[in-house]
């Protein structure tokens, strides 16, 4: 379970937190796509928009990885499974945010 607790989290926190540090401090393009055909996601329409919803959901996935390895290194693995639900439900909130146009 903590491995799982710490990937889960970890791998989203590094993907959002990279792609955030890319864009905002080394000037890394920034591919939204704009397709009258397609209803893309609210955050899409605009580049300070996509960067905020990046960093926001970045350090969460960040507080969650350090909680994770914080509570493994405690061996407290209530706590550790406590923190994997949290990850899941945050993954929930990911995609809930994505389906909303």
């Amino acid at each position: 379970m903590a491995i799982a607790a710490i990937f889960s989290s970890g791998i989203f926190a590094y993907v959002y937190l990279k792609t955030w540090i890319s864009v905002a401090y080394y000037n890394t393009p920034l591919a939204l796509q704009s397709n009258d055909e397609v209803d893309y996601p609210y955050f899409y329409r605009s580049e300070e928009t996509y960067l905020r919803v990046t960093l926001i959901f970045g350090m969460i996935f960040l507080f969650l990885w350090i909680a994770s390895v914080f509570f493994t290194f405690k061996k407290d693995w209530s706590r550790v499974f406590f923190v994997f639900v949290l990850s899941m439900i945050t993954v929930l909130a990911v995609m809930i945010n994505g389906a909303i146009k």
